[in-house]
């Protein structure tokens, strides 16, 4: 696979190189990089990019500067041929053989062997001459995770010198106490400009400390004017002490706050499990607030930091006392909002759901478990289930049985 890639760069050059020969050609990038988790694997784009191709693309609006490292605004692309897609699902279906940490390898392994292909390519593109040595062949996924990969150290601090500060940042973070590390995280994550590694590593770094970040965070929630970021933070985090839950209860009772502030409070509420501590008060609450704490147990955000296992009770009970709410939890839950991903000890709770009476679980229940590799025998039981479901007396119910059968076939 590493021969594919590299050769496939280097050809592609080439031929730019021959169709304009006057022209500096700097970079080359893989790019677009497409996997869904557990399924396909995609083969990536090749951008090639001179300087004068470069002008050509650049506006008034997005310079040559901020399209310099923009692979998918390059006019010079190269899609992946039968070749490559052919490669590509033999990837996938070495992928899906096994359980999901196979997959997770294979993808690894995928993703590590493009980028050491680009370090391989520019080496023969700079002896053949037909580059000099400040080209570059990298390959840049969307969290640019594989940039440094491909690169020198030398060759990110030229080119991508926002990484090379961010990693100073990242070294000189992790050489401090805990505690001390922590305290200026969260003032990186409250800063109206964040200074490197910047707010969204931040944040991931407070999930990666766990429970030692959450007296720290609690501190903050407590005095920031916007809460919704602190609050989103103290569900991930996993902790549902006294403390924590009274904090959150505290800003999701306060009607001076904003509706966001509200409803992200009463999100993590729901998925520390005290769903119960937001219901409590719904009827005082704006509808939105509400609808998210009956909800965010059962969307992507509740697999973020310490995932919440999967439990309709909550909801159904929510809805017995409360069942004007079941038409707005639907539309919160519709398919393609953002649905959880099931763990393999939750398929039979989702099974479970499947015979819910409220419809807003049976629907849940019949997407996520589309989205899971099922043994045989659950598989059959799973298909049994669409077939009943295809005739349930609600057609949001009956929408999804077809989205789930397209999805399954």
């Amino acid at each position: 696979m590493e021969t594919t890639f590299r050769d496939r760069i280097v050809e592609f050059v080439r031929r730019m190189h021959a169709e304009h020969p006057d022209d500096r050609i700097y970079g080359a990038a893989l790019h677009e990089f497409y996997a869904e988790s557990g399924g396909v694997i995609a083969w990536p784009v090749i951008g090639v990019a001179s300087e004068r191709s470069l002008a050509s693309v650049a506006t008034e609006r997005f310079d040559a500067d901020a399209l310099r490292w923009s692979p998918a605004d390059w006019p010079w692309q190269l899609d992946p041929g039968d070749d490559d897609d052919a490669v590509a699902e033999a990837l996938t279906a070495a992928a899906t053989a096994g359980d999901d940490a196979n997959w997770d390898h294979v993808h690894l392994r995928f993703e590590r062997t493009a980028a050491k292909a680009c370090r391989a390519a520019r080496r023969i593109l700079v002896d053949e001459g037909i580059v000099d040595r400040d080209f570059v062949a990298v390959a840049m996924d969307e969290a640019w995770e594989l940039i440094p990969l491909s690169l020198s150290k030398a060759q990110v601090r030229k080119h991508f010198p926002e990484l090379d500060e961010e990693q100073v940042a990242v070294d000189r973070l992790a050489a401090l106490p805990v505690g001390a590390r922590i305290a200026e995280l969260v003032e990186i994550v409250d800063a109206h400009v964040s200074p490197p590694p910047g707010a969204e590593r931040a944040i991931a770094w407070l999930r990666e400390l766990g429970r030692d970040a959450v007296p720290t965070v609690l501190d903050r929630i407590r005095r920031a004017r916007e809460k919704w970021q602190w609050a989103k933070l103290l569900g991930e985090l996993g902790e549902s002490s006294d403390d924590v839950v009274d904090a959150l209860d505290a800003v999701v009772a306060t009607r001076s706050l904003s509706v966001p502030d509200r409803a992200w409070a009463a999100a993590a509420l729901a998925r520390l499990g005290r769903m119960d501590v937001a219901v409590a008060r719904i009827e005082r609450l704006p509808e939105e607030v509400a609808v998210r704490a009956l909800t965010a147990p059962y969307t992507s955000f509740r697999d973020i930091g310490v995932p919440t296992p999967l439990d309709y009770a909550p909801l159904e009970a929510a809805l017995t006392a409360h069942p004007s709410l079941h038409d707005p939890v639907c539309v919160r839950l519709a398919p393609g909002s953002g649905y959880c991903v099931l763990a393999a000890d939750e398929v039979e709770v989702a099974f479970g759901g499947l015979g819910s009476e409220w419809a807003a679980v049976r629907r849940h229940a019949v997407v996520v478990l589309a989205d899971v590799r099922l043994a045989a025998d659950r598989r059959a039981r799973y298909t049994a289930e669409l077939e009943r479901l295809s005739a349930d007396s609600d057609d949001r119910v009956r929408d999804a049985v077809i989205v789930a059968e397209r999805i399954t076939r």
